[in-house]
């Protein structure tokens, strides 16, 4: 416990409710949790009694709610609550953890997060590394690199949310993981934390250009293509060579929006790989969709030999000097 001055204390009766609950009632405990679960009003008195009580085990007994669904170690009575109203607990709880009235407060919670991250238990190492991940704090990011591995699909939605919200280029691979696990709710999340990265993913994304599954490889090439970066255009051509058909054109439209940026890449790939009429199809693709009417006359001769029997022979030489001519004036 911290202690505290009962003079700062915004609301006596809530807060004779939770040192009640603190000290093990369990109907206090109860009634404690239906005020987190409750509408705005009412969670936000709770919120501030907890913070005013400063006392630490405050911040133990919430975060086993949040891992266990007990308090502490005790079971709570049964709630005849709908599943929102359970939501509604977690986000209380999470926003609690998140702000902070007092420095010593921060270092409260921090203490027991941490402490909460070597525990055997993977539910506490879970909660203790979402609530720090919300918080900021980068060393939690092996332990939701976990949670995506090894997490049931509650806690993989909120490892990824921690991700997102750190905002770290280390986020990028287990937010890619989370992405190859469904192409369901944990799916869609990860593709929009990956987003929210902007140009923090763009390793995460380079890095999945080589993922075993197509899916995945089509998700970077489109991840790449919305950054804008033509730094990266030479590896990213590298896909208008795969297997996947869904993959080649990602690939080829994402070439074809970097414009001239992207023309090098192409030219790269048709003068100097082998490639099947699929690939020579998705090179065509990524030069004919520039916009621009000066690159399209530039490439006219080649776009030309590609529709020809003849393009395997004839289109790499053009390529070739279209590329040594680029190095020139571009």
């Amino acid at each position: 416990m911290i202690g505290f001055n009962s003079a700062t204390i915004r609301h006596p009766t809530e807060a004779k409710l939770l040192k009640r609950a603190l000290d093990g009632d369990i109907h206090s405990a109860n009634n404690v949790l239906r005020y987190l679960g409750a509408d705005p009003g009412l969670c936000h008195i709770m919120q501030e009694t907890i913070y005013d009580i400063r006392d630490s085990r405050a911040w133990s007994h919430l975060l086993h709610y949040l891992a266990f669904g007990r308090w502490g170690n005790q079971e709570l009575y049964p709630q005849s609550k709908v599943a929102v109203d359970s939501q509604r607990i977690d986000r209380s709880i999470a926003e609690i953890f998140i702000q902070d009235e007092e420095e010593i407060e921060s270092a409260a919670k921090e203490v027991i997060l941490l402490k909460a991250l070597k525990s055997p238990e993977p539910q506490l190492r879970q909660a203790a590394a979402y609530l720090l991940g919300l918080r900021g704090d980068l060393r939690a990011i092996p332990y939701l690199d976990e949670t995506i591995d090894t997490g049931t699909m509650c806690w993989r939605l909120r490892a990824v949310k921690a991700l997102a919200a750190l905002k770290d280029e280390r986020c990028g691979s287990p937010l890619i993981k989370a992405l190859a696990i469904n192409r369901n709710s944990l799916h869609r999340e990860a593709r929009r934390a990956l987003q929210s990265l902007g140009h923090l993913s763009k390793l995460a994304w380079l890095k999945a250009l080589d993922h075993p599954d197509a899916h995945i490889r089509w998700h970077a090439a489109r991840g790449l293509g919305e950054l804008g970066d033509a730094s990266y255009a030479f590896i990213l051509a590298e896909g208008l060579l795969d297997e996947n058909y869904a993959v080649r054109w990602a690939t080829a439209d994402v070439l074809a929006r970097l414009g001239k940026r992207g023309v090098p890449a192409t030219l790269t790939i048709l003068s100097q790989r082998d490639l099947t009429e699929q690939s020579r199809q998705a090179a065509y693709h990524a030069l004919h969709g520039i916009v621009s009417r000066r690159i399209q006359a530039r490439v006219k001769p080649l776009l030309v030999a590609l529709h020809d029997p003849a393009a395997s022979l004839e289109a790499p030489a053009i390529a070739q000097r279209l590329l040594m001519e680029w190095d020139v004036d571009e």
